[in-house]
């Protein structure tokens, strides 16, 4: 019983020998391509997972670089926005300096035709309630600034000089409720007193009742308060009412846009301004 069994077990062993030697010709052989036939069969298994892991790399290496771009993308936006920012403040100083030249221009003109003994000076602050309005102005004693004269601006008359310092003063305004001009109507030659309500706008007081004045008028200065020059403009009146005694109620809309004006001129002598606006063609004589 012996003899069977031990044949089995060489027949076993000598199968297992020539598998071995099998695969140990399978490994040494070579194909067209160089590469053995185990290492390719391991390539091939192993292709999808290295193909996987090139993909997932790939993948995070574009995020990478998408992130970066976004990164410099942004940086060119913020530094793109700063030089927009620049460029639009500069753009806003050069508006503001050639609105100012061109006031100052013609301020200028106006002081060289009308006002030639005057100092220009510029708006620093304004006060325009009801019961005050003032403006304060960088120009005082020491540039012969002085009580009592007249300030005006292209446009028509400001107000006049309250109080002078060395370096600045102040001006009541002729909306101020305590100020007081001689005007007279352009066209008809009404005289009158023009005197500030408080609210901006104007009345033109002491006008007889058998005075021609009628809405649209332009009312300018008369010269005769001995502050401020004749032809210099008012306002444009904008109603006339009979009134109780003998005089019109006349209302006038002021030519100055007090809370537009930035520089003026005092006038230093209270001379010239009838160039300014002259008599209507049909008024009186």
């Amino acid at each position: 019983m012996a003899g069977p069994s031990r044949f089995r077990l060489d027949l076993t062993l000598l199968a297992v020998l020539l598998f071995g030697q099998l695969l140990l010709m399978a490994s040494s052989s070579r194909q067209d391509s160089g590469a053995a036939v185990l290492e390719r069969g391991v390539a091939g298994a192993s292709r999808p997972a290295v193909g996987a892991s090139r993909a997932v790399t790939g993948g995070i290496g574009s995020v990478l670089s998408g992130w970066r771009e976004i990164g410099r993308a942004r940086s060119e936006n913020v530094r793109l926005a700063r030089e927009v920012e620049r460029a639009r403040q500069d753009l806003a100083r050069f508006r503001e300096a050639a609105a100012e030249n061109s006031r100052l221009r013609r301020l200028l003109g106006m002081r060289e035709d009308l006002a030639p003994r005057s100092v220009a000076a510029s708006v620093v602050t304004a006060k325009l309630t009801s019961q005050n309005r003032m403006f304060v102005i960088d120009r005082g004693m020491d540039a012969g600034v002085r009580p009592d004269q007249a300030v005006v601006t292209w446009g028509g008359a400001v107000g006049r000089v309250v109080f002078a310092d060395r370096s600045f003063a102040k001006v009541r305004l002729v909306t101020d409720p305590n100020s007081g001009i001689a005007g007279v109507v352009q066209r008809s030659r009404a005289a009158g007193m023009v005197i500030g309500r408080g609210d901006g706008s104007l009345d033109l007081s002491y006008v007889p009742k058998y005075e021609d004045v009628v809405a649209g008028d332009r009312v300018i200065t008369s010269g005769l308060d001995g502050v401020f020059p004749a032809g210099f403009d008012i306002g444009t009146v904008t109603v006339v009412r009979d009134a109780a005694g003998v005089s019109k109620d006349v209302r006038l809309e002021p030519e100055v846009d007090f809370r537009a004006v930035e520089e003026v001129l005092v006038l230093l002598e209270p001379t010239g301004g009838a160039a300014l606006a002259p008599p209507e063609e049909g008024a009186k004589p």
